[in-house]
């Protein structure tokens, strides 16, 4: 199984690092977009969650911001805390990106519904294991 996830891995980054050069931004770049909700997400979450070092995603989101496709904002209720937000541009490709994305998964999925409950099954009980660390 692990040699399986390694190439669905592989191939699934290489899909996103094709369809992000079309937008002119990078693979973590697109990530990031990717990650960040409708509510916005703090930086440090950002970072654990896409496992990259803060000073990588800083930069990445400083970057983004050059081309407005993100902002920052501290948060309210901690201002330690520095929460980033998709721009409209921003949500504009993202959604292009998880649109095409999903539309070349599709092409491979013969039984997707339950394919999706078993990764989403596997990535619940993966994030509850990380949260027990």
């Amino acid at each position: 199984m692990f040699e399986e996830i390694l190439n669905l891995n592989a191939n699934f980054t290489s899909i996103i690092r094709k369809i992000s050069r079309k937008h002119n931004i990078t693979l973590s770049q697109a990530l990031i977009l990717l990650n960040i909700s409708l509510r916005g997400t703090s930086m440090s979450g950002l970072a654990n969650r896409l496992g990259l070092d803060p000073s990588t995603v800083t930069r990445n989101i400083e970057k983004l911001e050059l081309r407005n496709l993100l902002y920052r904002e501290k948060s309210i209720t901690d201002t330690r805390v520095i929460n980033v937000y998709k721009s409209n541009e921003g949500n504009r490709i993202s959604d292009s990106i998880e649109q095409k994305a999903e539309s070349i998964l599709n092409q491979f999925s013969y039984d997707a519904p339950s394919i999706k409950d078993a990764l989403q099954m596997m990535n619940w009980n993966m994030e509850k294991e990380e949260r027990l660390k």
